[in-house]
């Protein structure tokens, strides 16, 4: 399997395919993509850039790394010393000792503070279902839990 290096023109249309594929109603509860549904998204992504070359599993993965780094920034604004800048579109931190002690627990960076991610309140539409488990679950910057 090839790798595809996505531009970011191309993830912008593919997240519109995605929320389009929500509209129609093919995804399921648990934010997982009803069957073909990869299959469409690489049919459309191949119809808007023909010499593209996109595969399903190029679909699969680029769903699974936007999932990722969406789950991480949400998790992230939803702590307490965290928030979400709607103007700048980004997480914002109070100071750099929480956001030390916040990737020391992590042990991962998927997103960074500060950093743009314009693509957040779309993929939050897309992927928010998962999010919310029980009967007192919250949804993204909704929630007031402090992570300690």
């Amino acid at each position: 399997m090839d790798r595809h290096v996505w531009t970011d023109e191309e993830t912008e249309v593919f997240v519109g395919f995605m929320e389009e594929l929500v509209i129609e109603g093919r995804i399921a509860d648990a934010s997982q993509f009803r069957p073909g549904s990869f299959e469409k998204l690489a049919a459309k992504m191949n119809e808007r850039f023909p010499s593209g070359g996109f595969q399903i599993t190029h679909c699969k993965n680029k769903v699974k790394r936007l999932k990722e780094k969406y789950q991480f920034a949400a998790d992230m604004a939803g702590c307490s010393g965290f928030g979400w800048d709607d103007v700048k579109q980004c997480v914002v931190v109070d100071n750099k000792e929480i956001l030390a002690a916040y990737m020391k627990k992590q042990g991962v960076r998927l997103y960074t503070p500060g950093k743009p991610f314009s693509l957040y309140t779309r993929l939050e539409k897309i992927f928010c279902k998962e999010r919310a488990n029980g009967d007192a679950a919250v949804c993204g910057n909704d929630t007031e839990e402090e992570c300690k």
